[in-house]
């Protein structure tokens, strides 16, 4: 998992936590908490990329009107290097192609590690995944699907609540799904992505500790429990 301690965060006191908290030392613990959290989506991408095959290609592969037998991935990367397909900068995070028992198809997948959005950013996405499919139609020889995954959410109507009911319930995918789609294991995964907590966990109430009005508080508090 994303480790606390490596994040940077800010540390100028002009961060929304320091105003909220009207704490410089708590604006800059809180900011890097916030750096962590998004580098864990980055890492669950990467570690997406490591259990598949990745297409190294993409344009040499789109040429081929038949697929090999298997699954192959491309990230948001190879997608941009593309001289074939339209993105606009509004690439998903992920193209899945699949061939399984003579049947081949497209999955244009958005890949989330939180599942609760606000309403214009719900339909900020849908609207990216649409267009994406739409300007690139011709391009995907192939039955293709939008998924928007949550990858931490074991619901579909979770995750279609959490999107603002912005994306059809039919595009809602569980982390679960979207491994069973990349034949890789879930479970595993979300072992792997847990065993820096306890190491964050500690980071954390050690850096917390070092806010000095922080750290007088919770020892008047203790001792008033006692």
């Amino acid at each position: 998992m994303a480790r606390f301690r490596e994040a940077k965060g800010r540390v100028d006191g002009n961060s929304g936590y320091a105003r909220v908290f009207g704490s410089q030392g708590l604006g800059a613990l809180f900011s890097r908490v916030q750096a962590t959290v998004i580098s864990a989506g980055t890492e669950l991408e990467r570690i997406v990329r490591d259990k598949v095959d990745n297409i190294q290609d993409l344009d040499d592969f789109l040429s081929v009107e038949q697929m090999p037998e298997g699954v192959f991935v491309v990230p948001k990367k190879q997608i941009k290097a593309s001289k074939v397909l339209l993105s606009s900068g509004s690439e998903p995070d992920f193209l899945v192609f699949k061939r399984r028992q003579g049947r081949q198809s497209c999955h244009v997948i958005e890949l989330k590690d939180g599942d609760a959005f606000d309403t214009k950013k719900s339909e900020a996405e849908h609207t990216a995944l649409q267009s994406f499919v739409s300007s690139n139609a011709r391009h995907l020889q192939y039955l293709v699907h939008c998924h928007v995954v949550s990858f931490n959410q074991d619901l579909r109507q979770a995750i279609y609540e959490g999107f603002k009911k912005r994306i059809p319930m039919k595009e809602c995918m569980t982390g679960r799904e979207f491994c069973e789609l990349l034949e890789i294991d879930y479970d595993a995964i979300v072992e792997q992505r847990k065993a820096d907590q306890n190491l964050n966990r500690k980071d954390f109430l050690t850096d917390l500790l070092k806010i000095k009005p922080v750290k007088k508080f919770l020892q008047k508090r203790l001792n008033e429990e006692v």
